[in-house]
């Protein structure tokens, strides 16, 4: 039954807003921008259920701000996804040489300029951290009267809704939950894109999910530690005991007095005077014995599995050297980076190039990676294998001399 109730809202969608239709193009670029997206007003039932709601935890942007590995991975990773060129490409016959379109066309211009705000560049940092955070990043399409985007803006993930169907095959649409209302989207008006979840097939899956218990233990370390040090390293786990009898208002006072004493810096290093039968013991491990430091090292090591970036890049220069630093760039590049801008352009071009399909020729997106050099054989590697190819009698040494522009 639900899914028939859709078909209708739908095809009422399309005859009310239209693709251009005669009755005033602009009125119907506002209504489509605004009005029908109310879409459970229309139907007066939820488009939302208790499942719809997103698998990952909008708790873990909070690490962005709290934890300096997680800040890191998640600024190397958006930074390194904004740095190629995104390029439009066409193809004008299935047999023919793909074009490079130019900034001229309206889907380059469109990943270039998203909207008046933002720029490309800002849009790809903005996907990649939430992805990274969430496992989701969400783009709404604003389109034209004849369903050309001419705009994208990005939503957070904690305030979008995946509704599925029955099966959860398929998507039925989106709902952006905000203070200010419900905001409906149909599936062609949103860009998503996430990582795979094997436990639900309509949520992403956040790359702090396994490396979270991790980075609460770095945190908790860092808090003890800070309490330590703000009480002037005086031990807060002691307990004193006492061999005579002594009334509750007694240990009462005692227990104030020492709380004052630790709350105040200045005064917590002096020392306390216990009555007669009284005694201090120390319970638990000294400070030096809870490998502070060793915590603080897992949690940069968790957090550099979970998110496939080198511990050099989280500030961990230890065992650098330029030799490895040059390899851990190219292990960053080739197997974090250029898969996920695979994904980014699998997704473009799944739906979003779709939308440009009255424009001449088959459209399709790329990542220009001729200026990472971390992608990019170096001179003398370069040599080296072409000289292999000379010895072996595959390339002659004018073939060679020209591969090197020499």
């Amino acid at each position: 039954m639900l899914k028939e109730i859709g078909r209708a809202v739908g095809s009422q969608f399309w005859w009310r807003n239209g693709r251009g239709r005669d009755g005033g193009e602009m009125e119907n670029v506002q209504r489509r921008g605004y009005s029908h997206r109310r879409l459970e007003d229309w139907l007066s039932i939820p488009l939302v259920s208790g499942d719809d709601v997103d698998w990952s935890s909008a708790s873990h942007e909070e690490y962005y701000a709290s934890s300096t590995p997680v800040h890191a991975a998640v600024r190397v990773l958006a930074e390194a996804i904004s740095r190629p060129p995104l390029e439009v490409w066409m193809r004008r016959t299935p047999d023919a040489e793909p074009e490079l379109t130019g900034a001229g066309h309206p889907m380059q211009r469109l990943l270039d300029r998203p909207n008046d705000v933002w720029d490309g560049g800002q849009l790809l940092r903005t996907i990649e951290g939430r992805l990274s955070l969430w496992g989701s990043a969400f783009v709404a399409l604003s389109r034209d009267g004849d369903g050309v985007p001419y705009e994208m803006w990005p939503l957070r993930p904690g305030e979008v809704r995946v509704v599925g169907d029955d099966d959860d095959r398929g998507v039925r649409g989106f709902v952006h939950e905000t203070v200010e209302g419900r905001v409906a989207y149909l599936p062609e008006e949103m860009l998503w894109f996430r990582r795979f979840n094997p436990m639900r097939s309509l949520a992403g899956f956040s790359s702090m999910t396994p490396a979270r218990a991790a980075v609460d233990m770095g945190s908790e370390a860092i808090q003890f530690n800070r309490r330590f040090y703000l009480h002037s390293a005086m031990p807060s786990d002691v307990v004193v005991t006492y061999g005579a009898t002594f009334s509750d208002g007694a240990i009462d006072r005692l227990m104030d007095h020492w709380n004052q004493r630790l709350i105040d810096p200045d005064s917590a290093h002096k020392p306390i005077f216990l009555g007669e039968g009284m005694d201090m013991k120390r319970l638990g491990a000294k400070q030096s014995q809870s490998e502070f430091i060793s915590a603080l090292r897992w949690s940069v090591e968790e957090v550099s599995r979970a998110f496939g970036v080198p511990k050099v890049f989280l500030s961990e220069f230890e065992d650098a050297t330029l030799a490895n630093v040059r390899t851990m760039e190219q292990f960053l590049w080739r197997n974090t980076i250029i898969p996920e801008l695979k994904m980014l352009e699998d997704g473009i071009n799944h739906r979003l190039a779709p939308h440009f399909s009255e424009f001449p020729g088959e459209l399709f997106v790329r990542f220009n990676l001729s200026d990472v050099e971390a992608v990019q054989e170096s001179q003398s590697d370069r040599a080296d294998r072409l000289s292999k190819l000379v010895g072996a009698g595959i390339l002659s040494v004018e073939e060679a001399r020209r591969e090197l522009d020499v």
